[in-house]
Order: structure tokens, then sequence, then C-alpha cells
């Protein structure tokens, strides 16, 4: 295996690892703000970056190459992740807890390996069919490790009502689909352009909808800004994951099958506990390092034995 089909698996695992280190931050700033306005920070803070690196860079720079129908892909990339998918989340987790949200949210690789293979024609092989399925169940693993750690916040009725338990999972199954879509638009519509143009349409988009969505949502209530004491705290981290997790994000994804990027780019709760650990913040148990095992031999399959 040459460097050039590693750059790929690698960038997913730097944008995972960036979301990871960050993701504390994010949980943080949006207590005290609202999900919405973390995106919208997110989104306003890389959009210039990404803008002047591709005008920088001039014909080089792909923004002429975005043609209506790639401006479409990624249009559907920004709803799948930042408007709708994020949205359909926080309601499961209202309802199931964040933990269990997030471990059934955590199938979405399942559909995108799905979809390479029926619109791209991407096969992984059996190996990496079984390292996708391994990632996934390693990933769930640690995430309801952690959930049973840690207090989570949604009532507990939600758990006893089955109605409402039967709702939250779907939410949650729902929320997988458009993570799914996300993964699939971006490499559908940024293959062979410049990561400066993908994300400066991206991002641009973001901008733009978010504030719809919080109106089509009846969020008229819920702030789009993050306080100005939290910027200052935190504007390290939101610069850092926003331009060179999103970047790398975008390299993973139109530089390997989408199977093998969309499980790698599902690791960011798995990563979390080394962060954690490192600020004393979690402990790992026996169940966690088994989650770890799996998903580290997931991962050696997918790269190592995976045919695209």
């Amino acid at each position: 295996m040459n460097a050039a089909s590693l750059l790929g698996p690698a960038a997913c695992l730097g944008s995972a690892a960036l979301w990871a280190l960050s993701a504390n931050v994010y949980a943080r700033a949006a207590r005290v703000s609202s999900p919405m306005a973390v995106n919208l920070l997110r989104a306003s803070l890389s959009l210039p970056c990404f803008l002047a690196a591709a005008l920088v860079m001039g014909p080089a720079g792909g923004l002429g190459q975005v043609t209506a129908g790639r401006a479409g892909w990624l249009l559907l990339s920004v709803v799948g992740s930042y408007v709708v998918g994020d949205a359909l989340f926080l309601a499961s987790a209202q309802v199931l807890g964040v933990p269990a949200a997030l471990a059934i949210s955590s199938i979405y690789p399942i559909w995108s390996a799905l979809a390479g293979w029926v619109f791209m024609g991407q096969n992984v092989g059996v190996a990496g069919l079984l390292g996708v399925l391994l990632v996934v169940a390693g990933v769930v693993t640690v995430v309801r490790r952690r959930g049973e750690d840690v207090e989570t916040e949604g009532p507990a009725d939600g758990f006893r009502n089955r109605l409402g338990y039967t709702r939250g999972v779907l939410l949650a199954g729902a929320t997988s689909f458009f993570w799914a879509l996300n993964t699939f638009a971006i490499a559908r519509g940024g293959a062979d352009l410049p990561v400066a143009a993908v994300n400066t349409f991206r991002m641009g988009f973001a901008v733009a909808l978010l504030p719809l969505a919080r109106l089509l949502l009846r969020g008229r209530g819920t702030t789009l800004v993050v306080p100005a004491a939290e910027i200052r705290r935190s504007w390290p981290f939101f610069l850092l994951e926003s331009v060179g997790g999103t970047a790398l994000f975008v390299v993973g994804l139109t530089h390997s099958p989408l199977a093998v990027a969309a499980a790698l780019t599902s690791l960011a709760p798995v990563l979390s506990v080394p962060f954690a650990l490192a600020i004393g913040g979690e402990r790992l148990r026996p169940r966690v390092l088994a989650g770890i095992a799996v998903v580290t031999t997931g991962i050696v399959l997918l790269v190592g034995f995976g045919k695209p």
C-alpha cells in the first residue's frame, strides 16, 4: 500500500480526532447558547478562510469548477449534517438520552457503504465489509459504556414510555440516514475538486440555511449567537475543527471508498476516550477496551484488506 492510498483514510482519522478534541467545547457552548448557534459559528469562522484560500489560488481554487449539479450535492451535504440531521439527533436525544441516541445514529456508515456500492460501483470486498461492521460495533460498544458512566440529560420517563421510546429510536434511525446522506453527497459533489472550493460552498450554504431552518423549526426563542465570553474562551477549538477538521473530512471522503471513509469518520466517540482520559475525565473499563480492540480490528480490515 503506497502513501497516496493512505491519504484518504489518514484524513478521515484526522477529521474524527479533531471532532473528538472539540466535542466537549461544542457541548459546553451549546448549553449556554444552542446547537444551531454553535454550527453557525463554526460555518461563519471557516467560510472566510476557505473563500480566501480559493481566491488566492485563482483558477486552481476551483470555484468555477463547481457546476450547478455539484453545488446541489454540496447543498444536500449541509442539509444532512448542519441542518436536518443534527435537529433529528437532538430530538431523539431528548427522549433516549445522548448516549443511546448516538449509539443508534452511529450506524450511518452502513448506509454510506450501501450507497457507495449501489450508486458509485464501489466494493470494498468481504474483509472491508466485515471491517465496516466491526468499526460500527466498536463505536456502539464504547458509546454505550460511556453512557453508563456519566449523567445524561433527557426525561427518565422517555425510557419507561414505550411509545416515546419507539419515537426516539425512529428519530435516531432517521438521523443515521441524514448523516449518511452527508458523506455520500460530499463524495459525489466534491470528487476531483479542491477542498477550498468544496467547503466555500458548503459553509456558505450553512450560513444561509441555518437561520432559515431555525424559523422553519419554530425556533424563534432559540438564539443563534454564542456569547462573547464563550467565543473568547473557545475560539481556537472552533477554528481548528471548523477549518482543519472540515478540510480533512472532505479530503477523506473524496480520496477513499465511501464505506471506508464513512466508517473511519464515525470514530469520534471512540477517539474521545483517550482525550477524556488525558484530562482525567474518564476511566478505561474492560468493555471500553474491548470496544477499542474491535474498532482497531475493523480499521485494519478496512484499510489493509478492503479492495475498492
